[in-house]
């Protein structure tokens, strides 16, 4: 590839004039840069190689997609402020009933923090969740980076006193008086009953 006047076809050009096929400078700034035309945000490395990154449940998963989504429809200003409703949570796909055991599992982890909300009087304010690897702007508060502390055998350890707890729950609401009965047990009475 031979090099124009005044510049390279491709990349800086070399001692003969032609290009040396690298990049530099604002060429390779736009190539490998973010978009201008869309917001963006950051994920470290270091952040998607940790244990926490990598053993987040998928209800997990959506909820802190529906917050970088959030932050970044702020211009990346609102961290610390973000907000979502269990309705919004829901829409990113969520599902309903296991987004509190997700949020727990969040907070743990050590990605986000969540100021709870609650229903007062006359008001109904969301929870505002912050992702901990992130600047905080409202508060001036550099990122606590929390997931680093976390470690695979407090994750093991978390999930397992889970499922106990889950377990003696189960075991509890059985002793309750409530009787299960198999469904083909109930259709082989029902036909007994018609026949009679």
């Amino acid at each position: 590839m031979s090099a124009r006047p005044g510049g390279s076809a491709f990349g800086k050009p070399d001692a003969t004039g032609h290009s040396s096929g690298k990049l530099t400078g604002k060429r390779l700034k736009k190539l490998l840069g973010p978009p201008d035309d869309q917001p963006w945000c950051w994920l470290p490395r270091e952040l998607i190689a940790s244990p926490a990154w990598r053993s987040r449940s998928i209800t997990l998963v959506r909820i802190i997609n529906a917050l970088l989504a959030d932050h970044m429809s702020h211009a990346g200003q609102e961290n610390g402020n973000l907000m979502a409703t269990y309705d919004q949570l829901v829409a990113s796909g969520a599902a309903r009933r296991l987004i509190c055991d997700a949020i727990a599992e969040g907070v743990f982890f050590g990605l986000i923090r969540v100021e709870p909300g609650g229903r007062w009087v006359d008001s109904n304010q969301p929870s505002t969740y912050r992702l901990t690897w992130l600047y905080c702007l409202p508060t001036d508060t550099p990122a606590t980076n929390d997931w680093k502390r976390v470690t695979k055998e407090a994750i093991k350890n978390w999930r397992g006193g889970r499922r106990l707890r889950a377990t003696e729950k189960q075991n509890r609401s059985s002793r309750s008086g409530t009787t299960v009965v198999p469904l083909r047990a109930l259709r082989n009475r029902k036909r007994r009953n018609a026949k009679t």
